[in-house]
């Protein structure tokens, strides 16, 4: 018997529902509500699963919840070590997904982050440091769901950003590695 294999992205949670993100007053409406669509049609077109990651700043805050930099979200009592346990349970859910699949085989071809967020970049965290307010760092829950990922040996997978100022961005990166 041939193995199929079916190709997975892990996706930040807000881009398969934006609902859960900092609200955003006297912002549109769609700005906060519904999903992403750019991601969800590069699926649908591909015919590629979708992993939802939780979103650790909902699950710890709610909503509405303040603003928040990556810097004050290190500090805010409980927020990390939440962190830390979202992404030690989620690595393992991925983990059994992917050594339990035989047919299909389940192939997870990248985590998707988002740019800006405190807990979810992936290369460009809101924090402010030394005078600057973007950083060319992780956020928090990323940080520790790579390390987390690699303890599983899935030390391999492209962590890549969605921008929701640019979400055409994404789908071009995608292209190439898919």
């Amino acid at each position: 018997m041939n193995s199929l294999t079916s190709k997975v992205l892990v996706v930040s949670h807000c881009l398969l529902n934006k609902s859960v993100r900092w609200w955003q007053e006297g912002k549109p409406l769609e700005r906060n509500i519904g999903l992403a669509n750019n991601v969800i049609e590069y699926a649908l077109r591909h015919n590629i699963g979708l992993i939802q990651m939780p979103c650790p700043e909902f699950t710890f805050c709610g909503n509405p919840r303040p603003s928040r930099r990556k810097d004050e979200y290190e500090v805010l009592p409980g927020f990390k070590e939440h962190c830390e346990r979202l992404a030690r349970t989620f690595a393992k859910q991925i983990k059994m997904l992917v050594t339990m699949s035989k047919n299909p085989r389940i192939h997870i071809i990248a985590v998707i982050g988002v740019k800006r967020s405190p807990s979810c970049a992936v290369r460009t965290a809101i924090s402010m440091r030394n005078g600057l307010l973007y950083q060319n760092e992780k956020g928090i829950f990323i940080e520790f769901l790579e390390k987390e990922l690699n303890v599983y040996g899935q030390t391999t997978l492209p962590f890549l950003e969605f921008d929701f100022d640019n979400p055409g961005e994404l789908t071009e990166i995608l292209e190439k590695i898919v």
